[in-house]
């Protein structure tokens, strides 16, 4: 297998040019994308005296956007895989080597270089932990490491078009890998203990705190905005038609609201098929929205009855608690299943 490193650079400085060295001192392919640096511009010349390929965007497209045209350049010119790694120091030669030999042992599957959390700055750990919670919560999948920049994967037929169409360009881009993983690395998901290193507290990084977080749970909470519509919509046919079928047709309660709820379910799960989790796998189908339902309906009903009839609580209270909080869990079950190859 022909792997090389790809290494996207946005203001470097002497530590890119040391990694490069020692790469290429071991022959490993290295590619690196200059972002539209504005500082550090005579290391691109001395990558390139080393054997590197480096390639330019006149102004700065974010980390995602390097990636993206270092994932061209590489498919385009023979490469069967690549190691993508930062270019300020936090992963050594050893961990990039580690990372590839992992990916020749893991054909197929996305090869993540894994920190010690424990290890992490005190922002940094806090900032990984939520987002691996929330990533484990909604997407089924229990990772050690959400933001290493330190990955492994190979270049298929689905996985380079993929890569490429993915829309975000900075940081987010990382996460949406990551969320659109079952997709594009079927096989899953194989993490590699690294070192955790964080030079100076990782004052060089270019992270912007507020903007960036912001982009990165949006795109882990990505469906919510739609998921929230579908619900509205599935609420007005089951209020509504249950009105027309009391009022005009059966004069019944029971069979009104019966029937208003089969057809609001089953517009809430064509909705949710066809456009809220578009392109979800094939396990999020009828069988499994039934039981969801089910699991929801009976669950609904217990926690009310020892909220209210076993605790005394307000039912007006409880009846909006208990379903805020299931409506949640429907959410997370359903991007679960949905996101599942």
């Amino acid at each position: 297998m022909r792997y090389g490193v790809l290494i996207p650079a946005y203001q470097p400085d002497h530590r890119l040019l040391e990694l490069v060295r020692e790469l290429r001192s071991d022959d490993i392919e290295t590619v690196v994308v200059n972002d539209g640096s504005t500082v550090g511009l005579e290391i691109f010349p001395e990558l390139e005296r080393l054997g590197a390929v480096v390639l330019h965007h006149q102004a700065n497209r974010g980390m995602g956007g390097a990636l993206k045209t270092g994932f061209a350049y590489m498919s385009e010119h023979g490469f069967d895989g690549v190691v993508a790694a930062d270019a300020d120091g936090q992963h050594t030669p050893e961990d990039i080597r580690r990372v590839a030999e992992a990916l020749t042992q893991h054909s197929g599957e996305l090869v993540l270089g894994a920190r010690d959390v424990s290890q992490m700055p005190r922002r940094s750990k806090m900032g990984n932990s939520i987002t691996r919670m929330m990533f484990n919560l909604l997407y089924g999948i229990k990772l050690q490491d959400t933001q290493t920049g330190l990955r492994g994967m190979l270049f298929t037929k689905d996985s380079i078009p993929g890569l490429l169409r993915l829309p975000s360009d900075r940081y987010d881009y990382q996460m949406e890998v990551l969320v659109e993983s079952g997709r594009l690395f079927p096989k899953g998901i194989v993490e590699v203990p690294i070192q955790t290193i964080y030079i100076d507290n990782n004052r060089s990084s270019h992270f912007r705190v507020l903007q960036d977080s912001i982009k990165i749970y949006s795109i882990l909470l990505c469906h919510l905005p739609r998921f929230m519509a579908s619900s509205l919509l599935a609420f007005a046919v089951d209020y509504g038609l249950f009105n027309l079928l009391y009022y005009l047709v059966l004069r019944r309660s029971v069979p009104a609201t019966v029937l208003a709820r089969l057809v609001s379910c089953t517009v809430n799960y064509t909705v949710n098929k066809r456009i809220v989790f578009r392109g979800s796998g094939r396990t999020y189908n009828v069988w499994n929205y039934i039981k969801l339902a089910a699991g929801i309906l009976i669950a609904n009903s217990l926690l009310i009855y020892l909220l209210v009839d076993r605790m005394g609580l307000p039912a007006f209270i409880m009846k909006i608690l208990v379903e805020c909080l299931l409506y949640l869990v429907s959410f997370a079950v359903q991007n679960q299943l949905a996101s599942k190859a």
